[in-house]
C-alpha cells in the first residue's frame, strides 16, 4: 500500500501541468495572455540573466543558458502558474561564494563547480519533494531571512560598483587598500556617465509611468536598448560585454570527478542554496496566489484563482529546473520576485507564459547575440543594483524591533553578522576564505536559542511578503 501511494504521489507531481494545459490550449483568450506575458518576461530576463551571471562570476552567456530550459521546466512541473524561475541575485551571489570556496579562487573553474552545484541543489530539492518533506518550509523563521537578505543585498550592490566605475573586479580585500588599487586602476568617467544615465532612465520608467503597466515593467529592456545605442553612436571606452557565443547550450552531465575532494563543502553549499533559493520561490508563489484576480470593464473576474500552491510540488519543479540548468551547462536558479510579479501583472494565466519566454530566449541565443556585443558592463551593474536595492528592508527590521523584540534582535544580529564577518576575517585572517552564508547559519542558531522557551513566533512566508516585496 505504501508503494502504491508513493507511485501515485510521483505521478501527481510529474503530470501537474495537466491541471491547466488542456484549458489553455483550447482558449484563445488564455493563450493570448500567456504569449503577451511570456514575451514581456523575455525582454526582462535576457539582460537580467546576463547581469546575474556576472554576479555569479561567470560569463554572461551562462546566464542566458540558465534562462532557457530551467524557466519552462519549473513552470511545467511546479504548482504556481505565475512563478517566473531563472537566475536571481541572491542565489547567484551564493553560487559565486561557493565556487570561490570550492576552487580556491581559481575563476577559470567557477562554471565547472557552478554546474555541479546546480545538479546537487536540484537533486536535494527533488528528494525533499518525493519524500513529502516540503511542508517544513511552510513555517520558517522569516526574521532570519529578513536580516540575511538585507545584508546580502547590500553586499551585492557594493560588488557591482566596480562595473559602475569601469574598474576590474574589486574584492573585499581591496577595500582596505583602495588608494593603492585606484592608483593602478583609474576610474572610467564614461562608465560613470552611462551608469548615471541608465539608472535615471530605469527609475523614471519604473516609477513615473505606473499608469502604463506594461511600459513601466520594461525598464530593464529599455535600459539595454539605450545603452547599446549610446555605445554605437558615440565614442565609449568603458568595458563592454563583448563576444557572446551563438547557439543553444550542449546537453551533458556535469563532471563529478572534479569535486571528489570537496564533498563536505559541496554539501554545505548545496543545503544553503537549496534552502535560500526555495524560500524565495515559495514566498512569491504563495503571495501571488492570494491576490484577487483582475476584473473586466463590467466588474467580472477574468478567472478564478488556481489551486493552492503546494510546497512539495513546487520543490519538485524547482529541483528539476536546477538539474536542467546543470545539464545545460549553467548555475543554480530560483523563483524571481520581480519577474513573477511582472508575469502576473502582464496577464499570465498559466505556466505556458514561461514556455513562451524560453522560446524567445532560445531565438536570441541562435540569432541575436551579436546585438549584445556593445552592451556596457556598467549597464549590467546598474541592472543588478536596481533589482536588489528593494531587498534592503531596514524599515521592516525597525518595525519588527518595535513589535517583536526577540525576533527583531535576531534579524538585526543576522544582518550584522552577514556583513561584518567577511570583513573581520579578511582583516585578521589573511588568506582564509570567507563565507557569506555564515550570517544565515548564525541567524538560525540564534533563533533556536531565543526560541528555546517553547514559544513560536515564526510566521508563514506567504503571509510575510507584501506587495512592496513583490516588486523585487
Amino acid at each position: 500500500m505504501l508503494i502504491i501511494n508513493f507511485l501515485i504521489h510521483i505521478r501527481t507531481i510529474i503530470f501537474n501541468f495537466n491541471n491547466w494545459l488542456p484549458e489553455v490550449i483550447t482558449s484563445k483568450n488564455y493563450l493570448t495572455r500567456d504569449v503577451i506575458a511570456g514575451a514581456t518576461i523575455a525582454m526582462i530576463i535576457i539582460p537580467q540573466s546576463m547581469a546575474y551571471a556576472t554576479l555569479a562570476d561567470v560569463e554572461p552567456v551562462y546566464g542566458l543558458y540558465a534562462a532557457l530550459l530551467p524557466v519552462a521546466i519549473a513552470s511545467l512541473f511546479g504548482s504556481s502558474r505565475y512563478l517566473a524561475t531563472g537566475p536571481v541575485a541572491m542565489v547567484c551571489l551564493l553560487t559565486a561564494v561557493a565556487a570561490e570556496s570550492l576552487t580556491g579562487g581559481n575563476r577559470e573553474f567557477y562554471i565547472v563547480y557552478a554546474v555541479i552545484l546546480a545538479f546537487s541543489v536540484g537533486a536535494f530539492q527533488i528528494l525533499l519533494s518525493i519524500t513529502k518533506t516540503g511542508k517544513v518550509f511552510d513555517k520558517i523563521p522569516e526574521h532570519v531571512l529578513l536580516g540575511f537578505t538585507s545584508a546580502a543585498a547590500l553586499i551585492i550592490s557594493f560588488s557591482q560598483l566596480s562595473k559602475v566605475f569601469g574598474l576590474p573586479r574589486v574584492g573585499l580585500e581591496d577595500l582596505f587598500n583602495y588608494d593603492i588599487f585606484l592608483q593602478s586602476h583609474p576610474i572610467n568617467s564614461e562608465s560613470i556617465f552611462i551608469s548615471f544615465l541608465i539608472l535615471t532612465l530605469m527609475y523614471v520608467i519604473k516609477y513615473r509611468f505606473t499608469k502604463y503597466l506594461t511600459f513601466s515593467n520594461l525598464a530593464v529592456f529599455f535600459a539595454v536598448v539605450v545603452s547599446i545605442s549610446f555605445v554605437n553612436l558615440f565614442t565609449y571606452s568603458g568595458p563592454i560585454v563583448g563576444f557572446i557565443p551563438e547557439g543553444l547550450p550542449k546537453i551533458s552531465l556535469p563532471d563529478f570527478d572534479v569535486f571528489s575532494s570537496s564533498i563536505p563543502m559541496l554539501i554545505i553549499h548545496t543545503l544553503i542554496i537549496a534552502f535560500v533559493g526555495f524560500m524565495e520561490a515559495i514566498a512569491i508563489a504563495k503571495q501571488l496566489h492570494v491576490k484577487k484576480p483582475p476584473k473586466d470593464s463590467k466588474g467580472v473576474e477574468l478567472y478564478k484563482n488556481p489551486t493552492p500552491v503546494d510546497s512539495n510540488q513546487e520543490l519538485f519543479g524547482q529541483g528539476l529546473s536546477n538539474m536542467t540548468s546543470s545539464i545545460s551547462g549553467s548555475f543554480p536558479v530560483s523563483g524571481s520576485f520581480s519577474r513573477s510579479a511582472v508575469n502576473e501583472a502582464s496577464g499570465a494565466y498559466s505556466g505556458l507564459s514561461s514556455v513562451i519566454t524560453m522560446i524567445i530566449v532560445g531565438l536570441t541565443l541562435l540569432y541575436a547575440t551579436p546585438l549584445l556585443y556593445n552592451l556596457p558592463q556598467a549597464t549590467l551593474g546598474i541592472i543588478v543594483i536596481f533589482a536588489v536595492v528593494p531587498l534592503v528592508r531596514i524599515k521592516e527590521m525597525r518595525e519588527l524591533l518595535k513589535n517583536d523584540k526577540r525576533s527583531g534582535y535576531v534579524s538585526v544580529l543576522t544582518f550584522l553578522s552577514t556583513i561584518i564577518f567577511p570583513l573581520v576575517s579578511i582583516e585578521i585572517f589573511e588568506g582564509v576564505h570567507t563565507h557569506i552564508w555564515t550570517g544565515i547559519i548564525f541567524g538560525f542558531l540564534l533563533h533556536l536559542f531565543v526560541s528555546s522557551d517553547g514559544t513560536d513566533d515564526d510566521r508563514s512566508l506567504g503571509e510575510e511578503h507584501n506587495n512592496e516585496n513583490q516588486v523585487r
